[in-house]
């Protein structure tokens, strides 16, 4: 037997499906009185920005906490541009700087 056994294909289970993407990141120009009110463990909305598809911000309560920049960034937008729903949890508060893991609902 030779080769690798390795396919250019990926995995079997693609890891590029909207209902298992899930990631850890840094709210981005984080709004301070909206997360002045957040605590760890609070579950934040993800939509799209005012700004169309291109700008994605995480909710609280409606309100602007921030937005999302991330290397899954892309994959998030075209999740979201079929309709699925994102959710963020917050996972850590230091200072102004607000870590959230962003998952599928």
């Amino acid at each position: 037997m030779s080769g690798s056994g390795g396919s250019y294909l990926g995995p079997d289970t693609p890891s590029d499906s909207c209902a298992t993407l899930r990631f850890d990141t840094q709210l981005a120009s984080p709004k301070a009185q909206v997360i002045a009110g957040l605590q760890v463990g609070d579950v934040l909305d993800i939509a799209f920005g005012q700004g169309g598809n291109q700008v994605v911000v995480a909710l609280w309560n409606g309100v602007e906490a921030g937005g999302i920049v991330d290397p899954h960034l892309n994959q998030l937008r075209n999740c979201m541009n079929q309709g699925e729903q994102f959710q963020a949890r917050v996972l850590s508060i230091t200072g102004g700087q607000v870590r959230v893991r962003v998952y599928h609902v």
